[in-house]
């Protein structure tokens, strides 16, 4: 499942830095791969997101506080959530054509 998890994780990250979000997997030996995301306007609006089966078996996206985000297999839905969560104050939410204009935000690995 861990080469799944970090595909789907790779996936929503793309997703977010579209929107405008600085993102990094993280992919340390022992732990969960998951996806650090920063608000690149307002740095302070930053959360992690894993990855794990809901209670019907399903490969869903995290917050680490275990409120689920939705199933891998919708990322649009899943990016929605992440950037409404995350969201600074008048940011228009739903697609990248409607978030605010960013600049500088980048999908990395984290060692």
């Amino acid at each position: 499942m861990s080469a799944d998890a970090i595909a789907y994780l790779s996936e929503l990250g793309s997703e977010l830095e579209r929107r405008g979000f600085i993102v990094g997997l993280n992919t340390s030996q022992g732990h969960p791969p998951l996806l650090e995301v920063v608000n690149a306007v307002a740095p302070v609006m930053r959360d992690a997101i894993l990855t794990g089966a809901d209670d019907e078996g399903r490969l869903c996206f995290w917050f680490p506080w275990r409120a689920p985000i939705g199933p891998v297999t919708d990322i649009g839905a899943a990016a929605d959530r992440v950037e409404r969560v995350l969201a600074e104050a008048g940011r228009r939410t739903g697609s990248p054509t409607a978030s605010v204009a960013r600049g500088g935000a980048a999908f990395r690995p984290i060692p």
